[in-house]
């Protein structure tokens, strides 16, 4: 019997799925794979790599070389960058838009993050725009979401995330708002709050609907780490262990309900820290909290395993 055989009667009797089946196909009958999405994210690396080049070499020699001659190549590198895609992406629309030429995408977040440093290199330079650190992370975050929302970019929808996180966290701070660590959880998940509704009014209107999977990512994870934290602060209310069980399991049903196993992931992931915490806090043997994490550790990838394939072969 051939391997492909047993390749589909694994698939009849549902110990593979579908995808699996294909994937083990191609490989045992050595057929061509699709690299696209190793080599795109290489390629993104590639630019988040060089502009840490270009921010390193401008920290190190802008005193020598002098303001002009930073901000010159810096501004004619954005604009290039900006024309190249306007001249070469399809117009805009509330639709995903297929881009025909990768370039373009890569020319976008070049471009965003080459920015990023000249902001960055004029705020060093003028103190008065140091004080205004606030407003200038507000509207770059505002520039960045213009700019994922025109090219139709992911990874620059999530700069400008960052971006307004960034904002949210100064303007915060400046009230100070995180000299008190309740406070500051309750900040954290007013900001986790705020990104969720945005994507959500977003994609109610109808404004790029593939994008809800970004806020839904940021949000999750923001607002899951804030109630995980209240569970490992012993001081805090006992509700940050509620919160932190109801939102595990809340989106681990949900990832499983939409098929988004990173949601399972961090469901599981958020939760197993949070009940672990509370469980080794209140052991003092140190042999009992060692089988625990042994035991624990185990169920939670068998667990996750199990998951995996009931996400994978939901129609």
């Amino acid at each position: 019997m051939r391997s492909t055989d047993y390749l589909a009667r694994w698939r009849e009797a549902g110990a593979i799925s579908a995808p699996q089946h294909d994937a083990i196909a191609a490989l045992v009958t050595r057929r061509r794979l699709s690299v696209f999405a190793e080599i795109n994210a290489l390629l993104y690396l590639g630019v988040l790599a060089s502009v840490a080049g270009v921010a390193a070499t401008v920290r190190t020699y802008s005193t020598r070389w002098g303001m002009l001659v930073v901000l010159v190549p810096l501004t004619a590198m954005v604009v290039g960058c900006v024309a190249y895609a306007t001249a070469r992406s399809p117009d805009y629309s509330h639709e995903r838009i297929e881009s025909t030429n990768p370039l373009v995408d890569y020319a976008v977040y070049l471009a965003c993050l080459l920015f990023g440093v000249e902001l960055a290199y004029l705020t060093q330079q003028f103190p008065a725009l140091r004080g205004r650190a606030d407003d200038l992370l507000l509207a770059s975050s505002a520039l960045y979401f213009v700019a994922a929302y025109r090219f139709d970019n992911r990874f620059v929808l999530s700069l400008a995330i960052a971006a307004l996180g960034g904002w949210f966290g100064v303007r915060l701070a400046s009230l100070g708002v995180f000299d008190d660590l309740s406070h500051a959880r309750n900040a954290a998940l007013g900001f986790a709050g705020t990104i969720a509704v945005l994507g959500a009014l977003l994609t109610r209107l109808g404004v790029k609907r593939h994008f809800v999977d970004a806020y839904l990512h940021v949000a999750v994870n923001v607002a899951l780490a804030t109630v995980t934290w209240g569970v490992l602060d012993s001081t805090a209310s006992r509700l940050w262990v509620v919160a932190a069980v109801v939102g595990a399991g809340v989106t681990i049903a949900g990832g499983v309900r939409r098929r988004r196993f990173a949601f399972v992931v961090y469901g599981t992931v958020y939760g197993y820290i949070a009940v672990s915490g509370l469980v080794l806090r209140n052991l003092n043997d140190f042999e009992a909290s060692l089988a625990f994490l042994v035991v624990s550790a185990v169920s939670v990838v068998v667990g996750l395993v199990a998951l995996a394939r009931k996400v994978g072969r939901q129609p």
